[in-house]
């Protein structure tokens, strides 16, 4: 029997971390999307594969359609096809009044926590 190949957005430290690591544990191959921090998705991939599991880092950016395009295709090219997705990958504005906020920081909030959820799970339907 193959195993579940699970793709994880945000997965690459804190919630979406030990998300991997309970899925790792449960049998499931992982695509690891995250955005910055390349050396923590990358260890977290090696502990993930010397446990026993496939496991592969994709950087990503959810809010650009095109990268998520990507990690979907590297992921099925690595790992196999798509069996479930954690849409995990969000963000937050600066702290501070809402008066006081730039329009950037607002417009950066939607495209990652909305449309990058959407454009993931528009993929995850389509595969």
């Amino acid at each position: 029997m193959s195993r579940p190949v699970t793709l994880v957005t945000g997965g690459g430290r804190g919630i979406g971390a030990a998300v991997c690591r309970r899925l790792g544990a449960d049998g499931h191959d992982l695509a690891i999307g995250y955005r910055r921090d390349t050396e923590a998705a990358e260890k977290l991939a090696e502990e993930l594969r010397a446990a026993g599991g496939a496991a592969v880092a994709i950087r990503l950016d959810t809010a650009v359609e095109a990268e998520v395009e990507r990690f979907f295709d590297r992921a099925a090219e690595q790992l196999g096809a798509a069996t479930g997705l954690v849409n995990n990958a969000g963000v937050t504005s600066p702290r501070g009044p809402l008066a006081e906020l730039r329009t950037e920081d607002l417009r950066r909030v939607v495209d990652v926590n909305l449309v990058g959820y959407l454009l993931c799970a528009r993929r995850a339907a389509r595969d």
